[in-house]
């Protein structure tokens, strides 16, 4: 059975839950944004999503902050300054544009850091995530609490989709 019925119907169900209010077509748009991007750049898909909750747990796509340097931006909240060097970046307010900058900065974070707390963190702050600070440990933590949400959506996903087959 291909993962991708799984991940679309997962990742629909956790941004319906966490923004109610979300139009149909945008809770879509995110989840095959979230899937399609995991799978391009051969992610879990349960990261990628994890991440969505840390950085912007409303799903609120149009959500710009500032930043130290630049601004923050979507529901992955990629840095428009720090990125600046990443063509999409002018995109980053699109679900797919996004989750596919996003896919590439954890990436590079993982081959720079490893698969590990410090991959995970340097999305956050490459900085203290060499360092081992405090922040990045409670970044770590956050977010995997975050993994371990969205795996629950994923297993409810697989268990709904294996009654109807």
């Amino acid at each position: 059975m291909s993962t991708i019925p799984i991940c679309l119907l997962a990742i629909a169900m956790l941004v319906h839950h966490r923004a109610p209010d979300l139009q149909n077509a945008m809770n879509h748009q995110i989840a095959q944004s979230i899937c399609y991007a995991a799978k391009a750049y051969a992610l879990n898909p349960r990261i990628l999503a994890a991440y969505t909750l840390n950085e912007n747990g409303s799903y609120n796509v149009g959500l710009l902050k500032p930043a130290a340097v630049g601004y923050d931006a979507g529901i992955f909240q990629v840095n428009t300054a720090i990125h600046s060097n990443m063509p999409m970046i002018k995109y980053a307010l699109y679900p797919a544009a996004e989750a596919a900058l996003a896919s590439q900065i954890i990436k590079q974070d993982f081959a720079e850091f490893g698969y590990n707390w410090r991959g995970v963190a340097a999305y956050w702050s490459p900085e203290d995530a060499k360092d081992g600070g405090r922040q990045a440990i409670q970044y770590f933590d956050r977010w995997h609490s975050h993994f371990l949400l969205v795996s629950a959506y994923f297993n409810k996903a697989r268990h709904i989709i294996n009654l109807r087959g």
